[in-house]
């Protein structure tokens, strides 16, 4: 029942009362406009007879209408059952025609007469024709109906076998399928048993072993104890060998600290004393050299943090401002002091150099400030602060 289509069942006898029933109304509402129109389009026919007198209306209406219905392949083959009715505009029945006594003993007497014929025709005519209505008996238990319900329960049994065969088929793979299943799981059970009955072996000699390697650790565990005490002095002899050569280490470690720092005392005051008699030197050799040069102290310290490519251009650019300054290029002026008001100048050396001087009242050239790029703002800070 897993696979059994119950949806589709139940698909199958829920829509096909209800297709059913759809169909029979549609194809009833359908088929009285479609024949309505038929009837409409042939029942007076040819109307020069009825003009003529030949023929009564009422004859060639029931003809024209019987041939039709014997003609069509529907009501022939199908059985339907058609109503007509056609009438004047006044209600009077034209067809079906109802034969009575009255009626044969008019026609008899004037069957010969074609102008009391015509006339009658021709008045009825102008009273005015119309078809009024085409019904079509579609019921249940008619024979097109049966035909219809017969087809739909064909298509719904038909489905239902499709989908019942389908489910079918994957009944039987999955009967299969489990089976195999079952096989498989019955080999792997007698091959897990063999291998339980190894393990229980495999356990016992283990257990033998346990048993034999518990004998070897008491006996070694014995022979432990014994020489465990010895070990335990000993352990403390180290510990206390390690203990005093921490202590003699870190006494050690003292003495090396103080001696270092007194060698970085001895260094500093060295290199203060080299750089105080470095800085002295400059200072009266520029003094000697260059007479109308005036070096501010700012100056020869920068000229001091230079390298020596740099202080050699530097010193190239001092000599040209003692001996002709027409010779420096000056890049720009630069007003320093407190108050913007004094004009120094800017000259460039060893593309990265900055040297800044100007003229003071004894018309020598005071060299301001030796820099270089990365000191350029300090150094302007020091000249707007002169």
């Amino acid at each position: 029942m897993k696979y059994f289509p119950l949806k589709i069942a139940i698909f199958c006898l829920l829509f096909t009362p209800i297709l059913y029933i759809a169909t029979l109304y549609l194809s009833q509402n359908y088929l009285n406009v479609y024949y309505l129109q038929k009837i409409e389009n042939i029942f007076i026919g040819d109307s020069s007879n009825i003009l003529n007198g030949r023929v009564s209306i009422e004859e060639q209406i029931t003809d024209n209408i019987d041939t039709f219905l014997a003609n069509d392949k529907m009501v022939k083959y199908l059985g339907l059952s058609l109503k007509i009715l056609v009438t004047t505009e006044k209600g009077k029945v034209i067809y079906p025609t109802f034969i009575n006594a009255d009626l044969l003993v008019k026609s008899l007497n004037t069957k010969n007469d074609f102008h009391e014929i015509a006339k009658q025709n021709f008045e009825i005519l102008n009273s005015g024709l119309m078809v009024n209505s085409v019904e079509i008996n579609l019921n249940h238990g008619s024979r097109t109906a049966n035909l219809i319900l017969l087809i739909y329960l064909s298509m719904a049994i038909s489905i239902f076998l499709i989908f019942y065969k389908k489910g079918s088929t994957k009944a039987k793979q999955d009967a299969k399928l489990k089976k195999a299943l079952i096989d498989d799981l019955q080999k792997e059970e007698l091959v897990h048993k063999k291998i339980l009955e190894d393990i229980k072996k495999e356990r016992q000699g283990l257990f033998e072993n346990i048993k034999s390697l518990n004998a070897k650790y008491q006996k070694d565990r014995k022979k432990l104890k014994i020489n465990e005490e010895e070990l335990f002095d000993e352990i403390i002899s180290l510990e206390e060998q390690l203990n005093s050569f921490i202590e003699l280490k870190q006494k050690k470690e003292e003495e090396i600290n103080e001696l270092k720092s007194q060698i970085r005392k001895h260094e500093r005051r060295k290199s203060s004393k080299n750089r105080r008699n470095e800085f002295d030197f400059i200072s009266k050799r520029f003094a000697v050299l260059y007479k109308n040069i005036d070096m501010n102290r700012k100056a020869i310290t920068g000229l001091l943090n230079l390298s020596e490519d740099q202080q050699i251009k530097a010193e190239e650019c001092v000599f040209l401002l003692d001996r002709d300054q027409n010779k420096v290029t000056i890049k720009r002026k630069v007003f320093s002091g407190k108050k913007h008001k004094t004009a120094c100048f800017e000259v460039l050396f060893a593309y990265n150099g900055r040297l800044y001087f100007l003229k003071n009242g004894n018309n020598n050239i005071e060299i301001l400030i030796i820099g270089t790029k990365n000191t350029q703002t300090k150094d302007m800070e020091f000249l707007h602060g002169l």
